[in-house]
């Protein structure tokens, strides 16, 4: 297969630009002009041709269509590809995407940050120059290809680079990622969507309304701190991210402060921190928002970023995260007519993980007899049977089998059970009890305990830059590497004055020294193996058959005819629970099912 090399240079001004706009809203907007492309074939020099010359061109809409295509930003040149001149390669490549995996999505990876860390000459597009004008001199044309063509070649020689160090079936799941963007399939009720606009919007008057405060005060920073301090309670602050030395309040959804204030024993307190969240935030109002808007250029484009997170995982990208919908907001998502919507979900996967990696042979033995593990850590908790019915008490159980596995410790587990843990109900623990749950946890799972224990012997390796096998893992150069060759990095552990005879750890990934233990650091490998590196490994089998949609924590959504709906969720079913080599002998177990609409 031939590889070209492609880059689009395009209009834009001081209103229209993907400053202000989604990739999406601005591919699609009415006022989209390209001005020309640089194409690369194979190892051949780099031209351009302007943007009219190329959609006329039947050679090179024939090679781009039956070639492999790289970009810096696929998800960018390939919408345009596909909406505006109906291309879709055989294959997308993307250095973008390939940088987050190799060196981290933490770290600068634009293309000119990539050129300077590879040694090769920066960016050389004037966008100065063309700035704000559509139809441009052919002094200015000439010297933006010139530029583009440079730009072809550096994302050419970027690629040769990473190539080695990116596994090929990272690289299939580029490519898929890269499709749900380009080539959407999933269509919008814009009914439902205007109903769900509207509850959202009422959701959050009601909020201001408790409390008597304005939008703009809830959305204030500053002035959301004084009526913090008015009622005579302080504001939660932490270090600025651009000057340590300076104290910025603590008031995303994130923070921890913020979330004691949701915790706080002033109902008054806790309301304004309710409130805060639902209008600084506004993200039920404002997915919405966006979603009809999409709709009425077309499908919906699915953006994720490959690698996004430090475990590999897929995050949101493009102002919409489809991590994070709320399932009235996927109901109103739809399928295209003829087609269903077909979900399948890895059942307790990171729970069956976390025991697979430690050995933990007794609670795998009975998720392999279909017993309820839940149930039955409630049953032992409450001290009488709990069934599926005692949906309040078995949630008690999930939230200890997914919690205290990750080395979760009671104050800590007490607040994350009122708050609702894992989508369940608010349950009140005493001090005692939340003790006595974490107690019967680790008292049953000696080997987890274990685990943790082992994992801090694994920080030292990292930090000293020392190397050694870990199971199906290895260790060397700073970072973990799985089983694919895809690398978890640790790069500059710091060691501190160890507290109450425990070494400290802490790493810095761009947001400030953050903390690293071991039982954090199995919870990061557990993500990364059986919420990561599992479910790609079934996207692929899967998206041979069926186009991927979207994918979200352990779920796969793909699109089938109607007539093989049954069919292809007995498929999903059957390759979600494929045993990986890497892990033999974990009993693996899925659900799912299909709909006119996105219905998980």
């Amino acid at each position: 297969m031939r590889l070209v090399t492609l880059d689009f240079e395009t209009h834009f001004s001081a209103n229209y630009s993907l400053s202000k706009m989604t990739t999406e809203e601005y591919v699609r907007d009415a006022r989209f002009t390209a001005h020309l492309v640089g194409i690369k074939e194979d190892w051949q020099s780099a031209i351009w041709v302007n943007a009219d010359t190329f959609r006329r061109d039947s050679k090179l809409i024939k090679l781009v269509s039956e070639s492999a295509v790289l970009c810096h930003h696929a998800h960018f040149d390939g919408l345009i590809l596909a909406h505006h001149y109906g291309i879709r390669p055989a294959f997308w490549l993307d250095t973008l995407s390939m940088a987050r995996l190799v060196f981290g999505a933490e770290i600068g990876n634009s293309l000119g940050a990539l050129a300077k860390r590879f040694g090769l000459p920066d960016k050389n597009v004037p966008y100065d120059l063309f700035k704000g004008i559509r139809d441009l001199p052919l002094a200015i044309m000439n010297q933006l290809g010139d530029g583009c063509a440079h730009d072809v070649e550096l994302t050419y020689e970027i690629f040769k680079k990473l190539l080695p160090l990116v596994p090929r079936s990272e690289l299939r799941i580029i490519d898929q990622t890269v499709r749900m963007f380009t080539e959407p399939k999933l269509e919008l009720d814009c009914a439902a969507a205007q109903r769900e606009l509207e509850f959202q919007r009422n959701r959050k008057q009601s909020l201001l309304d408790r409390i008597g405060a304005t939008t703009e005060e809830m959305a204030s920073s500053g002035k959301f701190k004084d009526l913090l301090e008015a009622l005579g309670t302080p504001c939660p602050m932490k270090p600025s991210p651009t000057n340590p030395d300076k104290e910025i309040p603590a008031l995303s959804k994130t923070d921890q402060g913020m979330k004691d204030l949701l915790e706080h024993e002033n109902e008054t307190v806790a309301a304004m921190a309710a409130a805060r969240l639902g209008v600084k935030s506004t993200i039920g109002e404002t997915r919405a928002e966006r979603l009809l808007g999409t709709a009425t250029r077309g499908a919906l484009p699915v953006y994720l970023k490959f690698a996004a997170a430090h475990t590999v995982r897929f995050g949101g990208g493009d102002k919409m995260n489809w991590q994070n919908f709320t399932p009235a907001l996927k109901k109103c998502i739809i399928a295209p007519k003829g087609y269903r919507i077909v979900t399948v979900d890895a059942s307790q996967v990171e729970c069956r993980g976390v025991n697979w990696l430690a050995g933990q042979w007794d609670v795998l033995d009975k998720f392999a007899r279909g017993i309820d593990v839940y149930c039955e850590n409630s049953s032992m908790i409450y001290g009488r049977p709990i069934t599926k019915a005692d949906k309040v008490e078995r949630h008690l159980g999930k939230v200890e089998e997914l919690a205290c596995g990750f080395g979760q410790w009671w104050p800590r587990f007490q607040i994350v059970c009122r708050q609702g843990a894992l989508g369940g109900p608010p349950i009140i623990l005493s001090d005692e009890e939340a003790k006595k749950v974490v107690v019967h946890y680790r008292d049953t799972h000696k080997q987890v305990v274990g685990l943790w224990e082992q994992a801090g012997n694994i920080l030292e390796v990292l930090a000293t830059g020392g190397s050694c096998k870990w199971g199906s893992l290895e260790i060397h150069r700073e970072a973990i590497w799985l089983p694919n060759g895809t690398p978890l990095w640790y790069r500059g552990l710091e060691r501190h004055e160890p507290r109450n005879g425990k070494t400290q750890w802490t790493v810095n990934r761009g947001r400030g020294p953050q903390k690293v233990y071991g039982a954090l650091l199995v919870e990061n490998i557990t993500q990364a193996l059986f919420s990561g590196l599992l479910i790609r490994e079934a996207m692929l089998r899967i998206g041979a058959r069926y186009p991927i949609c979207v994918q979200v924590h352990d779920d796969i959504t793909y699109l089938t005819p109607e007539a093989e709906a049954d069919e292809a969720l007995a498929f999903g079913i059957a390759e979600m629970t494929r045993v990986p080599a890497w892990c033999p002998g974990i009993p693996l177990a899925a659900e799912g099912g299909h709909s006119d609409r996105y219905d998980k």
